[in-house]
This record gives C-alpha cells, structure tokens and sequence, in this order.
C-alpha cells in the first residue's frame, strides 16, 4: 500500500513552520526605520542609479558637448554668426552620440544606426513626428555634419541645431533619471529626518516650557546678611546709587553671608542663584550653600568654586529653617536673585 507525500514526510518541529515562512513582515521599529530611510524604493534606485565608471564618463562627455555647442551657437563675434547653428548641431549630435552610447557603454566604437535603432526607446521620447524624426535621424547620422550643414541656409542651420539639441536633452534627462530618483529619495529621508527632529524638539520645548514651576518658597520669606554697605531698591535698579539689579550689598569682611529663614522646617533640593551681572561677579566665589534648624549651627549642602552667571545647585533633599550662602573668604557678597525649591 503506498503512501502520499504527505503521509510519508514526519512532522515538523514545533515552530520550524514559522521560521519556514520567506518574507515575514518586519517588526514595527524596523518599518519605521525603513519609512524614514526610504529603504525600500532606495535598495531598487541604487541599482538603477549603478553606473560603471565608463558610463559616467560617456554620459559626462554628452554633457560637455552639449554646453560647448551652447557656447557656439551664441557667438560673441557676430561674423562667426553665419557658421554658428551648423558647428552647434555637430556638437549637439556628438552629445546624442555619447548619451547614446551611455546606454551601451560595453559596445566598442559603435555607429550612429547602432546606437539609434527603429525599436530605441529613448527615440520616442524626442517627440519628433514622423517625418521630422527621419529628418533628425539622418543629421544624427550624417559624417562631416558641420561641413555638410555650413552649405545650407542659416535657418536650415538653425533648424537642425534646435532639432538635435531637443534630442541630446531628452537623452542626456533619460540617462540621468535614476540619478535624480536617487537624489530625490535621499532629500525625502533627510527632509523626513530633519522635520521629525523639529518637531521633536518642538514637543520637548513646549513641554518645558509649559512644565509646571518649581515653587520658589523662598518668596516673601524675611532674609538678613552679615552686614550692609549699601540700601539697595532692585525694583528701582538702584544700589548705593549704582544702575545695577542686586538686592543686597555687604561690606568687605570675613565669611560674608546672606541667609533666608523659611519660618518653619522645610524640605529643600535646590536653588537658583543669580549672581551680579553688571560687575564684580567673582566676589561670590567660591560660594557655599548651608542648612540649619537653629540658625547657629549649619551644615554645606552645596559648593561652587568656579566663576558663574546662574547656578541651580541640587543636592538630595533636607529639611532645614534657614538656608544660608556664604563667600568663606575676605569678600563683599552681592547678587541679584536667590529662589529656593522644595
């Protein structure tokens, strides 16, 4: 009795059916990542947009011969007028030649009936009718076309110059299509990139900028400092009859210091210090950060030792009454703005 071939294979393993499947569907990051690469219309314009160093250089020669046949066609001598259009579509039949010829860069020396064939595919793209596609088909082929054409009129002359630029041009914009599709889909990953950044950044901003504020319990809290040079009117912008912001000024003595009573225990994590901006900033430095339950006996929480503009010190948080800066060293002490945090 025989068996099918289903009955006569065993069974498969346990998962070895899904490890079988071709083409599983990538995972939601990897399709995200590829979204924003482009990965998967960029694998096929690469290889599209392959082209071997020999196709480069014909297709660059195609380029030059166009531009130079520009350059002839508009002379700046107007007595080289009346040769100008047929040297032009010389010029602008060796472009085709070599765009041609891009196409079929492993061909040795080929002839101009090679390159234009009746099926070409790029022919139909020139959008000649009929008869003028002959017409252009025969200058294309024609040796010695600049001699051949300085016999005829000027305007025959100019007529199969415009017709044998339009024809470069379609071939030299074929030729380079899968460049520009590649240029293109990378301008559309970095644009999708670049945005996406912008936007991120744009949330995260918005988000800190709306992010609710830190109490500053230090508000309306009564503070006192080690001695005073000056009375100072900071809503005024005036100290001791200086233009400046700060809020206090000590005399020049030992251990200067400005402390704040909170009136009650706190838990506090950090500050922002606003030092002196007009002038003499380094005089806050070095600058010590001190907690207290009593007001007598403090402990550092925090130190700064360089110069500074703004400095938000944290540290972990303690409960204290009075927090304290101090400059431990001969100094006056001034700044223009202290908050406290929770």
């Amino acid at each position: 009795m025989s068996q099918t071939d289903s009955e006569a294979l065993p069974p498969a393993p346990a998962g070895e059916a899904e490890i079988r499947t071709p083409h599983a569907r990538p995972g939601f990051g990897r399709r995200v990542v590829d979204w924003y690469l482009g990965r998967p219309e960029w694998g096929s314009a690469r290889r599209a947009a392959s082209f071997s160093a020999r196709e480069l250089d014909l297709l660059s020669r195609a380029k030059a011969a166009l531009a130079t046949g520009n350059l002839v066609r508009e002379p700046s001598d107007p007595s080289r007028k009346k040769v100008a259009s047929a040297h032009a579509a010389a010029l602008y039949s060796e472009a085709l030649f070599w765009a041609f010829w891009s196409f079929k860069a492993e061909v040795s020396e080929p002839t101009a009936d090679e390159l234009w064939t009746d099926d070409s595919e790029i022919a139909r793209e020139f959008g000649f009718a009929g008869e003028r596609q002959t017409e252009v088909r025969k200058l294309f082929s024609m040796p010695r076309l600049g001699v051949v054409l300085a016999e005829r009129t000027e305007a025959d002359q100019e007529a199969a110059a415009a017709s044998l630029k339009r024809a470069a041009l379609v071939a030299i914009d074929i030729r380079e299509r899968p460049l520009r599709a590649l240029e293109a889909i990378t301008l559309k990953a970095l644009a999708r990139i670049v945005l996406t950044v912008l936007l991120l950044a744009g949330v995260v901003g918005a988000a800190i900028w709306l992010r609710p504020q830190k109490p500053n319990i230090a508000a309306g809290k009564p503070w006192t400092t080690s001695s005073s040079m000056f009375e100072c009117h900071p809503a005024q912008g005036d100290c001791g009859g200086v233009k400046t912001r700060i809020f206090f000024h000590t005399k020049d003595e030992e251990n200067p210091w400005l402390r704040y009573d909170l009136g009650s225990k706190m838990d506090v994590s950090g500050l922002r210090i606003e030092n002196r901006q007009d002038a003499e900033g380094a005089r806050a430095v070095p600058l010590v950060v001190e907690v207290s339950d009593d007001g007598s006996t403090f402990k550092q929480v925090a130190r700064r030792d360089e110069d500074f503009s703004v400095w938000k010190p944290s540290f972990s948080k303690v409960s204290a009454r009075y927090v304290r800066l101090r400059v431990p060293r001969k100094s006056m002490l001034h700044l223009d703005e202290v908050e406290i945090y929770r």
